[in-house]
């Protein structure tokens, strides 16, 4: 709030999140205005005023409501930024680079892993209490695996197949029947960045440019010129010509020092026959 010798203003969460949302309200309440000066013109003359004030409103209102459209445009151009932005700041996925590793959780289930997929496995043994030799005794095993789309985007990451709490009651059984599902999936993992299918393209595209290093199946690979390879920024940069050197310069003079003496010769040649 804003106080004014006539009257009070109110601003209600005037309020710019740039390249996306812009608030703007407004209102005035007059408290104890003297109208004294006012009540002496006349109904007709002061009808006559209050409509060229509120042509004035008119006006100052047409100029706010162009500059929130100049304000359209330039958080439009923001948010464009900010979406390259986004997709130049997406960091590379991490991975095993397709050899199986032992995972950090309390199961210490496997895993492996490249640029687009994802397999993690285990086997978890369930144990009974046996009262007579005052032991834990394995009574079951399960088996626990998935395929996971490695998406380098935070929140992403599609399930393409899994198995949860397979039983078996026999371990060589379970090692077996997991040993199956490794060698199922196998073959998405023999590239470090394997094609992508069709259906599983958004998750490795930010804002629909694909993210760098990455093909679709079916679709021809993104050429790059040779200037955008070194390109600085992401803008292409012109290559710099080349100074040409001391001798370079002092050999050019030569030759039109030359070229001068040869264009003079045959002038003074003409002149010494006419004496």
């Amino acid at each position: 709030m804003e106080e004014n010798k006539d009257y009070r203003a109110y601003r209600y969460g005037d309020h710019l999140e740039p390249g996306s949302e812009l608030k703007i309200e407004h209102s005035i309440f007059c408290e104890d205005v003297d109208i004294s000066s006012l009540i002496t013109m006349g109904a007709e003359n002061l009808e006559a005023m209050r409509q060229g004030s509120i042509d004035g409103e008119q006006k100052a209102y047409e100029i706010v409501v162009a500059a929130a459209k100049q304000w359209e445009k330039q958080a439009a151009t923001t948010q464009a930024i900010n979406r390259a932005l986004s997709y130049l700041r997406t960091p590379e996925v991490k991975h095993t680079a397709n050899e199986w590793r032992k995972t950090d959780n309390w199961r210490n289930d496997e895993e492996i892993s490249n640029r687009v997929y994802r397999m993690t496995c285990g086997i978890w043994e369930d144990t009974k209490y046996d009262r007579e030799t005052k032991q834990s005794v394995p009574v079951a095993w399960y088996v626990t695996w998935d395929v996971y789309v490695n998406s380098p985007k935070e929140g992403y990451g599609e399930q393409i197949a899994g198995q949860r709490q397979k039983r078996y009651t026999d371990k060589a059984a379970a090692e077996k029947y997991l040993e199956g599902r490794k060698k199922a999936y196998s073959h998405l993992f023999k590239e470090i960045s394997p094609q992508i299918p069709k259906q599983y393209e958004h998750h490795f595209t930010v804002y629909g440019a694909l993210l760098p290093g990455y093909t679709v199946e079916g679709r021809e690979p993104v050429k790059t010129d040779r200037a955008a390879d070194v390109s600085e920024g992401g803008i292409s940069m012109p290559e710099k010509p080349e100074k040409p050197s001391v001798l370079g310069k002092l050999s050019a003079a030569r030759v039109q020092e030359k070229a001068a003496a040869e264009a003079k010769a045959p002038t003074k040649r003409k002149e010494d026959m006419q004496i």
